[in-house]
């Protein structure tokens, strides 16, 4: 029996031996020991928010990372995802300045962890908050008649807060506005962002408020006559002969509305007497509120003045035209002076530009028959001579004339 018993047990060690060596074999070769490494684990702060509220934070790049390194079975090994691996750095406790603040690591699993570094410099730093002025750029142009007008924008300053290095490091928030053939008012909320002296952007610091509203007014361009409004007076002896503006004709600028409305600018009012010689003045003008004048804003206003002379046409008798006589008449002219005089008064330029081919002396005769008559002539001018003459006489103004019989 006992022999039985001792042999029975040697059979169950041998099995047990088996059964371990087969176990260490699949073990080894179908689930093998493993390493794994994970590289740039993000290292997340504990606490950071109760550092702030004690005046504290972290100066710079947050963005702290560590390698991982996991060994243990394979499957146990790839039973772990990258999300499930959590390094933690507790900045409880820590003062301003430089810290070697010791990483945690938390990992599911019944696995062997390293990982390095096991310690990251932090450097803490006292928060603050300092006001910086706000600055608005626009890129781009609106559509073509269009002008972008002035720029309004508020708040003007805001607060920055975060390590003081990094509030110190800024000089200005600024808003930038990329315009796009707009040629409707533009308004509406953009973000601000801190710039240090050299145009770049300064990261770790907050800006409270962080929007500024800003209103883009785009302006329409219309181009429209000048006209003066001037109360002038000649000297005796002379006259205003023309009155010019230089630029005659304004480029205006304003919201469509109100531009729509306009078709002329008027100088500001002046008054000049007695003038006997031409004059020049400067005069602003009158622009209704809400309009600029693109440039210029003031124009050139000349106000040309003339001496009035007499000037004495002769028209010898020959060139009256007799129009409008009967059938069977004839004229006795005999007793018509053989030179008229056409006395016309007028400005120097007048004057210079009259010939006596401009000039038409005519008696109608319509319904006369025979007999004596006196006859006022009738004295035809050019349009333009007519117009500008101050006066215009006849010498004699009046004609003898006998209509006769052409039998007589």
């Amino acid at each position: 029996m006992n022999i039985f018993k001792r042999k029975n047990l040697m059979a169950k060690i041998i099995s047990i031996l088996f059964a371990l060596t087969i176990w260490i074999y699949v073990m080894s070769e179908i689930n093998p020991r493993i390493t794994r490494d994970e590289q740039n684990i993000p290292v997340e702060f504990v606490n950071a928010e109760e550092m702030r509220q004690n005046g504290l934070v972290v100066k710079g790049d947050t963005d702290y990372t560590i390698r991982v390194r996991i060994t243990g079975r394979r499957d146990e090994v790839y039973r772990i995802a990258r999300g499930q691996i959590k390094a933690t750095a507790d900045l409880l406790g820590y003062r301003a300045g430089v810290n070697n603040i010791p990483v945690e690591i938390t990992i599911p699993g019944e696995v062997e962890v390293d990982y390095n570094p096991k310690f990251i410099r932090v450097d803490l730093e006292e928060i603050v908050s300092k006001q910086k002025p706000v600055n608005v750029t626009v890129e781009g142009t609106p559509r073509s008649g269009y002008v972008l007008g002035s720029v309004a924008y508020e708040p003007r300053v805001v607060w920055v807060e975060g390590p003081e290095s990094l509030v110190n490091s800024v000089e200005v928030a600024e808003s930038s506005v990329k315009l796009s053939e707009e040629f409707q008012n533009v308004h509406s909320q953009f973000p601000l962002r801190p710039l240090n002296s050299r145009g770049e952007e300064v990261q770790g610091v907050n800006i409270s408020p962080a929007h500024v509203d800003i209103t883009l007014p785009i302006d329409q361009l219309k181009t429209v006559e000048v006209t003066s409004v001037v109360e002038t007076t000649a000297a005796e002896g002379y006259e205003i002969s023309n009155i010019s503006i230089n630029p005659n004709r304004i480029t205006i600028r304003g919201q469509q509305e109100i531009i729509d409305a306009i078709e002329t600018i008027e100088t500001e009012r002046i008054t000049i007497n007695n003038i006997t010689e031409n004059i020049t003045r400067t005069v602003a003008l009158r622009l209704p509120e809400g309009v600029a004048a693109v440039d210029p804003t003031e124009v050139s206003m000349t106000v040309s003045v003339e001496e009035i002379k007499e000037v004495v046409i002769q028209i010898p008798r020959e060139q009256i035209n007799f129009t409008n006589l009967r059938e069977g008449l004839t004229l006795d002219t005999s007793d018509v002076p053989e030179i008229l005089q056409v006395k016309i008064l007028g400005n120097e330029t007048l004057a210079q530009s009259i010939n006596r081919e401009d000039i038409n002396i005519i008696v109608d005769m319509e319904g006369l028959d025979e007999n004596e008559y006196t006859i006022e002539p009738i004295v035809e001018l050019p349009f333009l001579i007519q117009r500008r003459a101050r006066r215009v006489e006849l010498v004699p103004n009046t004609v003898n004339i006998k209509v006769i019989s052409q039998n007589d």
